[in-house]
């Protein structure tokens, strides 16, 4: 699908990435109502792993039940409302709550709740934990908090074709790094900075000499996701490309609204990409890689190597850009578009803002 784009394209003004009443409304109408990343089912692949997530201000819990199949609850005790776990890891018979230690089973039912046993009218089976609402995506995790939200499957409609053309079988990776950056800016300038490549020749010349043929990237927009396409340098390649990977010589991105980003790197490694919100200002980066092993190969190595010194290059671009926003001499920009969607065209990120602002108005 074309990107509509008005004749001449302006960007939103600078205090939608720095007012706190904004950010909230954002939380609100955009992450509590959206699909949002969790995990792998890697990370879940016996009964009893867990996993703890924030959501949109919220603690979410996921887990692996005793029949194989996964649950997402608030994790909240419904006594007093304490958090019941933290962090990853294995329960043990019931879920416990650390405060009273009330426990519940794996479908979110009250068990144990010490004292209650003689109580008139303290009827455990009434107590139960709220569920989440939780799909998979090529053996992704994903959580909506909107009880009413279209499935992603649905939205995302074209997405599990394309993302498997390139990994093939993406539910059997695992995941071998995992880190995340603390950055000074909000959202937004985060995935608008991932949004175009125009920024690439002069910000990422590793990238641009070593990686990628920029003459070849394209940007396509959907509804519910964006496309990046390009194909690789050849010879000129900065690593080495495992020539068995299903198309081993392109390059694709999946921008998955509002702030999940999948990769297919020439070679055939697949990252996961996570802008997390974490203040009007600040966003924490999550990256993610994932091969066959646990346990990289050192070819695999290079290459997590290789992309993570491109994601450094763009952190003090972000953070001076957040700085520039809240300018007294910046208002809002002009958007450089052309007709050809050329990799210095900025259309995607016209669609994104555009989707910000369709969100906010609902």
């Amino acid at each position: 699908m074309n990107v509509i784009v008005n004749a001449t394209p302006e960007t939103i003004t600078g205090d939608y990435y720095f007012k706190p009443e904004i950010y909230d409304r954002e939380l609100d109408k955009i992450f509590a109502r959206s699909w949002q990343y969790v995990g792998h089912v890697s990370m879940l692949e016996t009964s009893g792993r867990y996993l703890v997530r924030e959501v949109a201000g919220e603690s979410i819990l996921i887990l692996r039940a005793s029949d194989d199949t996964l649950k997402a609850f608030y994790n909240v005790c419904q006594h007093r409302a304490h958090h019941l776990l933290e962090g990853e890891g294995k329960i043990g018979k019931l879920i416990r709550c650390p405060y009273h230690q009330w426990g519940y089973d794996e479908e979110g039912r009250l068990q144990v709740a010490r004292g209650t046993e003689d109580i008139p009218d303290f009827d455990k089976t009434e107590i139960c934990l709220k569920g989440v609402r939780l799909e998979i995506l090529c053996g992704f995790l994903f959580v909506n908090l909107d009880e009413d939200a279209r499935p992603l499957t649905e939205l995302a409609d074209g997405l599990e074709e394309e993302m498997r053309a390139f990994s093939p079988a993406p539910e059997n990776l695992k995941v071998s790094n995992r880190y995340h950056i603390d950055m000074a800016a909000n959202w937004k300038n985060s995935i608008e900075n991932y949004c175009e490549c125009y920024h690439c020749p002069n910000q990422h010349p590793t990238l641009s000499q070593n990686a990628l043929d920029l003459n070849t990237y394209r940007i396509q927009c959907y509804d519910y996701y964006h496309v990046h396409r390009s194909q690789d340098k050849g010879a000129d390649m900065g690593y080495t490309i495992d020539e068995t990977a299903a198309r081993p010589n392109e390059f694709r991105s999946f921008f998955l609204w509002p702030n999940t980003v999948f990769e297919v790197y020439p070679g055939g490694h697949l990252t996961v990409f996570h802008h997390v919100p974490t203040g009007p200002e600040t966003t924490a980066q999550h990256y993610e890689w994932y091969f066959s092993s646990a346990e990289p190969t050192q070819e695999e190595q290079d290459i997590v190597a290789f992309t993570h010194d491109v994601r450094l290059e763009d952190i003090p671009i972000c953070e001076s850009v957040q700085k520039g926003l809240r300018s007294r001499g910046y208002h809002k920009g002009r958007l450089v578009v052309d007709a050809e969607h050329s990799f210095f065209s900025e259309h995607s990120v016209y669609d994104f803002q555009q989707k910000v602002l369709t969100a906010l108005a609902t």
